[in-house]
């Protein structure tokens, strides 16, 4: 029989909290371990944790103690965040390491999976991003992460890749773009997992849900203002909260979040919906148990209406 989640969670929280009380910071890693697991790791995953469970001070609190660390800065450049030469950067608590050659493998088939598809392409062509997406890019004016989010289909890249206007879709995740990739299975670049700028977003969503419009809303800004974006100065809680919902998208587009963040804040079935695919409400929010499992473990039950 499958525990309750409050009990997955308390389980959850309390690795982290251990692993704070043990773990050294960034900075007290010798270059050779950059890269291992932080105290400032543990207390980002911990924020992010209480964030879902809308335990709101909790978040507030932990998204706080990384952000007052001095431990991390926001990347000055926003499209070099997913390049190799910012592994490991000012911005990054937790990633992926990969080096992406023998003997120590890289990560498997990340970058050649989500690559262009075609003639001139390195990959397959998979997770490529939506007109809904490049929409609300163009909607919010938002030129310096559209284009550091997007490969666009003739465009030439930053390394003089030229994408040709055969490749077989419009759009591709540049996210998971590495120049040395040409479409070999090991990918040589690390996958970010967290950086400071979901965390000053976690810190947003928190404050606006205590009260604490002051502290959203700059936050928020120092999301905004490395992109070259207009301030948010409304303290309505409710299009505050959307706001910061959207800026979640549009910032952390393609790492991996988005489908959570739409379950976790109610708004899957709409997005789904709006983007024509089929979306039951008390069913698709959870992905079925693979029958393999619930012939291991019949007591585990299927999830709701699979």
């Amino acid at each position: 029989v499958r525990v309750p989640k409050e009990q997955v969670y308390d389980f959850i929280e309390q690795d982290l909290l251990d692993a704070i009380q043990v773990l050294p910071e960034k900075s007290q890693y010798a270059s050779a371990d950059l890269g291992r697991a932080t105290k400032g790791a543990a207390q980002a995953l911990l924020a992010k944790v209480y964030l879902y469970q809308k335990d709101w001070q909790n978040a507030y609190d932990y998204a706080d103690d990384v952000i007052t660390s001095g431990q991390y800065g926001l990347e000055p450049d926003y499209a070099q965040i997913w390049r190799v030469n910012t592994e490991n950067g000012v911005e990054s608590i937790f990633e992926v390491q990969a080096r992406g050659e023998s003997i120590a493998h890289g990560v498997q088939q990340y970058s050649e999976t989500q690559g262009a598809r075609g003639p001139s392409g390195w990959g397959w062509g998979f997770n490529t991003p939506s007109q809904n997406l490049l929409d609300a890019y163009n909607a919010e004016g938002d030129v310096i992460r559209r284009d550091a989010t997007i490969i666009f289909r003739g465009e030439t890249m930053y390394d003089g890749r030229v994408v040709s206007t055969a490749v077989e879709n419009p759009m591709y995740n540049e996210k998971a773009y590495s120049s040395a990739n040409a479409g070999a299975g090991d990918g040589d670049k690390n996958i970010r997992v967290l950086r400071l700028a979901e965390i000053y977003l976690i810190r947003a969503e928190a404050a606006n849900e205590l009260g604490n419009s002051d502290v959203a809303l700059s936050s928020l800004k120092e999301v905004r203002d490395r992109v070259n974006l207009g301030e948010v100065t409304t303290t309505d809680k409710t299009l505050l909260r959307n706001l910061i919902w959207k800026e979640r998208r549009l910032e952390l587009a393609f790492e991996h979040d988005r489908w959570f963040d739409l379950v976790r804040t109610g708004q899957a079935a709409q997005a789904m919906q709006a983007n024509g695919k089929p979306f039951e409400v008390g069913k698709h929010e959870l992905f079925p148990i693979p029958n393999a499992q619930l012939i291991q473990t019949p007591g585990m039950g299927q999830n709701p209406n699979w």
